[in-house]
């Protein structure tokens, strides 16, 4: 029993850690997936981004912000979760998960990690503007 809760909390931390120095910040919505979805995804074209890849069945978005907004490429890397039991177009938690990198650099510089951070909030702030959220966490 001790071993699977140290693999448990041990897998939580990993899930928590983020690449590049970087926080990774989320907000819980109450809406349906469809509307977290768009939101989420009009949020990338809004922070001066587009939308490289994405599968809404895993909910996974991977957005790339042009040079010109940050001086460098910035990625975006964004996860919709749910609950496994949801009805289709019900009201349900939805939770947002964002992360900011600079591709370029291992560790950024402390004034970079603050740009990134504060691009994850407006990311989700915008997300919001456009589903039912909370604040960013």
């Amino acid at each position: 029993m001790r071993k699977l809760v140290l693999i448990l909390a041990l897998s939580l931390a990993a899930g928590c850690a983020s690449s590049n120095g970087v926080p990774t910040m989320r907000q819980t919505c109450e809406d349906t997936y469809d509307t977290v979805w768009v939101a989420a995804q009009a949020a990338v074209r809004r922070v001066g981004g587009s939308i490289v890849n994405s599968n809404r069945s895993s909910g996974t978005i991977l957005g790339r912000l042009d040079p010109d907004v940050m001086g460098a490429a910035i990625d975006l890397h964004i996860t919709l979760s749910r609950l496994p039991d949801h009805q289709p177009g019900t009201l349900q938690p939805v939770t947002v998960t964002v992360r900011a990198t600079d591709p370029r650099v291992e560790e950024p510089s402390p004034g970079r990690v603050e740009d990134l951070r504060t691009l994850e909030e407006r990311y989700l702030r915008l997300v919001g503007e456009r589903a039912a959220c909370g604040g960013p966490v």
